[in-house]
């Protein structure tokens, strides 16, 4: 196992630290925290339970690639570049995922959800990091598939890299709908102000 391998797990297991801790302080302020296909049919309701459940994936396959087991009894998975110059970028895009996920956690109190909460939270988060982007977690998780990627750089990471950044967009525009019925003008005056993903992107 190398440097690379045990900084992955590390990085895997303070996210997933960091996910579970805060749905627990949320819950216990007497919050409902998951909301995954409540008041969703169709695409939409699917699509959520599904990139979820990719999470679990991505789990798995850090853990084979971590320690070299063979992916699901067949054998390994077939890497596409192995140099060490991807794998420091890989270990740095885990790293500032975790720092912008940390900074979106804090910044969403008690307003936090694990999908798209179909009622209103009773407040527009505009505060902390939510000054900067609309959607800090999508981009946190994003960079943190595109850091396993380049760290492992083989098939499977390469997918989840591409769809589920695509399946957080169409998320995303459920949300933006969602929001705008719940909060009208407050919002869209926060659109007009705060960029949906990063400044360079609209």
């Amino acid at each position: 196992m190398t440097f690379f391998d045990v900084y992955s797990l590390i990085m895997l297991f303070t996210f997933f630290t960091l996910l579970v801790s805060k749905s627990w302080l949320t819950h216990k302020r007497e919050r409902t925290v998951i909301a995954l296909g409540k008041g969703k049919k169709g695409v939409g309701a699917t699509l959520e339970y599904f990139y979820y459940f990719g999470f679990v994936f991505l789990v798995y396959l850090v853990l084979i690639s971590a320690f070299g087991w063979p992916f699901i009894g067949i054998g390994e998975l077939i890497v596409l570049f192995d140099h060490i110059g991807f794998e420091i970028a890989g270990t740095v895009l885990q790293t500032l995922s975790i720092i912008l996920f940390s900074f979106a956690l804090a910044s969403f109190k008690d307003a936090w959800r694990i999908g798209v909460a179909t009622q209103s939270t009773g407040q527009l988060i505009t505060t902390g990091i939510f000054k900067y982007t609309r959607n800090p977690t999508y981009i946190a998780m994003s960079l943190l598939f595109f850091g396993f990627f380049l760290t492992y750089s083989n098939y499977f990471f390469l997918g989840s890299a591409v769809f589920l950044p695509l399946s957080f967009h169409y998320q995303i525009k459920q949300e933006e709908r969602l929001l705008t019925t719940l909060f009208k003008e407050d919002y869209l005056t926060y659109c007009a102000q705060t960029p949906r993903y990063w400044h360079w992107m609209a």
